[in-house]
């Protein structure tokens, strides 16, 4: 999958983690940070559809400099193992999107945490998006071949009404 994953288009490698966390982010509707989840991926989807935001202002989603707010503290949180397989996708995909929003601007220096961060990620991502539900693999599999196709639109809309009629 890491093949195929690595030779899409840099916005579809955005959408593909994109798309395939959104459809299990309501898992985590009952967390406190589920408008703070929400709001960061309605931001990397205009990234994506718009290039809107930059980098900073992706990354502050993820750490804001406090100890108490930011998506990666805020996952911390979480102690229900099935959940944190779901922020481990969001946290993946958002800092993925902000990583390629740093490339995009033409930035040399990036914050240590997205320092680390290339298109390997996705093993990570999958690993914990494939627990999630069973149907998962199946899901990926199809996406992917998807976003393959050189007529696909990159827009939340089309993605979401594909990827719902896979589930």
């Amino acid at each position: 999958m890491l093949d195929t994953f690595e030779q899409l288009e840099l916005d579809k490698q955005v959408a593909f983690l994109l798309g395939l966390s959104e459809t299990v982010v309501d898992l985590l509707i009952s967390s406190p940070a589920y408008k703070e989840i929400t709001k960061a991926m309605a931001i990397c989807w205009e990234w994506l559809e718009n290039k809107r935001y930059s980098g900073d202002e992706i990354y502050s989603l993820l750490d804001d400099g406090t100890e108490f707010t930011g998506l990666f503290m805020q996952m911390q949180e979480e102690n229900d193992s099935l959940k944190e397989f779901v922020w481990d996708c969001i946290v993946d995909a958002v800092s993925f999107t902000n990583w390629r929003a740093y490339q995009f601007d033409k930035e040399e220096y990036l914050p240590a945490p997205i320092e680390n961060v290339d298109e390997s990620i996705l093993q990570q991502f999958l690993e914990s998006f494939y627990e999630i539900k069973s149907i998962n693999t199946a899901v990926a599999k199809a996406f992917i071949n998807y976003l393959k196709d050189p007529t696909t639109l990159l827009n939340k809309d089309d993605i979401m009404h594909f990827l719902k009629g896979l589930l």
